[in-house]
């Protein structure tokens, strides 16, 4: 995003748009993020001819983004095959507007055609393309941190998740594909060869969820070839000793863990989470047996009448669990998911959500005033209470206070810190005092 913003610059964009006289602009973006894509795409289109083109969860499910002026179409789903082919199509004259998964404008029509089948071989896409994320933002990869994703898909049913929007898009077929350990193990090999690779994010919704034998053969590569420590996100109940046991001798450093309610009802009834407060437990003694660091991810600010009580309930829960660090999301109600459906039954979101950039600072729920208040400070103060429990008493009257921006503050300094030293494993001589200090005024920005 960094590079994004550089083109509100008049002079920056001029000289971008001199060097590569592009025939078609194309961004990708989730909800919030879009609001900044068109923002600049506007100003590019003030002063430059192309055509736009528009991707990522966004354009996904809210397929109305083709009908925003400035946009000359959309790309729904994956755009793999589908992007390939219309520009071939574009550049030689051809029918572009009738490729599958893209929304074309063509004169004040828009062309929506239908979805293609989700890629099942994943082995056969090329690798990512990090040389021109680097290229574009450098400060992206400072830390010697690259992201890496071994399977798509997930087929679990959170209400708040694109997920199950997703997969109803495709008839829910195909949804979980996974790379050969040999395809992920040949790109890691090949970023680190390029770059300074120090540490591996694996980005999957549910890294766990591999096909027999396939972490047998990962570990084996990952040793023999890598051999560097790397990050992984985990659902509780694929949690299991033999792979936890395996997955840290090839260099398991840190885990993101969802938790996201403590209160089992509402995790089973409105989340739809399908998991009890035991198997989080006992996912979490097992993690931090083998000396694993582990982070929980939560969510505040519920559809339900006693919000604040349910997020109480999840603070109590992650204290039991003892994380490293416990990360909080102010719940946003994305366009399509069931969750939203039940925010506006509800009488929580009247018309529609206003778009953020960002869920980390307020809630669009129509709560009352006071109410939204000590649920905005307490996203503030999770991390830090579960920290250090002995503030646990003190929780109501801390969120009273009249001192969001001044707990805004503490939450990312405390998240930058738990992020970068504890998750990573960065030292502060690679890290560098300025870079931790740029980092934290940008996301303090952001929000």
């Amino acid at each position: 995003m960094k590079a994004l913003t550089d083109l509100r610059d008049g002079e920056k964009r001029t000289r971008l748009m001199e060097e590569y006289r592009p025939k078609v602009v194309a961004y990708s973006g989730a909800t919030g993020e879009h609001l900044l894509l068109l923002e600049v795409n506007a100003m590019l289109k003030a002063e430059h001819s192309f055509f736009a083109l528009f991707g990522g969860p966004h354009a996904t499910f809210c397929p109305s983004l083709a009908e925003e002026p400035g946009v000359d179409g959309i790309c729904v789903g994956e755009g793999d095959e589908a992007l390939p082919e219309f520009l071939e199509l574009y550049a030689s004259g051809g029918e572009y507007w009738k490729v599958r998964n893209m929304h074309i404008r063509l004169g004040e029509k828009i062309h929506r055609n239908p979805l293609r089948p989700l890629i099942k071989d994943l082995d056969s896409l090329p690798f990512a393309d990090h040389e021109t994320m680097f290229q574009a933002d450098p400060e992206l990869y400072r830390d010697g941190m690259f992201t890496f994703i071994a399977s798509r898909g997930c087929p679990f049913h959170c209400s708040y998740c694109f997920n199950q929007t997703y997969n109803e898009l495709y008839d829910h077929k195909d949804i979980l594909r996974h790379r050969s350990p040999e395809s992920i193990i040949e790109e890691i090999c090949r970023v680190r060869d390029r770059f300074s690779l120090r540490f591996v994010f694996f980005y999957d919704d549910t890294f766990l969820l591999k096909p027999e034998g396939w972490f047998d053969r990962f570990a084996e590569l990952y040793i023999a070839k890598v051999g560097m420590p790397f990050l992984c996100t985990v659902r509780a109940n694929l949690v299991r000793e033999d792979v936890i046991t395996l997955l840290r001798k090839a260099g398991l450093h840190s885990v993101w863990m969802g938790v996201e309610c403590g209160d089992q009802q509402v995790a089973r009834e409105v989340l739809r989470r399908g998991l009890t407060n035991e198997q989080l437990l006992s996912a979490a003694r097992i993690i931090q047996k083998h000396g694993i660091v582990l982070t929980s991810q939560n969510l505040v600010g519920l559809p339900v009448p006693d919000t604040y009580e349910v997020d109480l309930r999840t603070l109590d829960l992650n204290i039991e669990l003892a994380p490293t660090y416990a990360w909080s999301s102010i719940l946003y109600p994305y366009p399509g998911t069931d969750i939203a459906a039940m925010a506006r039954s509800g009488g929580l979101t009247h018309g529609s959500v206003p778009f953020l950039e960002t869920n980390k600072r307020s809630t669009v729920l129509d709560f009352p005033l006071k109410l939204k208040k000590r649920v905005e400070n307490l996203h503030k103060l999770f991390g830090l209470i579960v920290r250090f429990p002995f503030l646990r008493p003190f929780t109501d009257f801390l969120c009273d206070l009249p001192l969001g921006r001044v707990y805004l503050v503490f939450y990312y300094l405390m998240y930058g810190y738990y992020l970068k030293f504890r998750m990573q494993r960065i030292s502060l001589a690679r890290l560098r005092l300025w870079n931790y200090v740029k980092l934290f005024f940008r996301m303090l920005n952001k929000t």
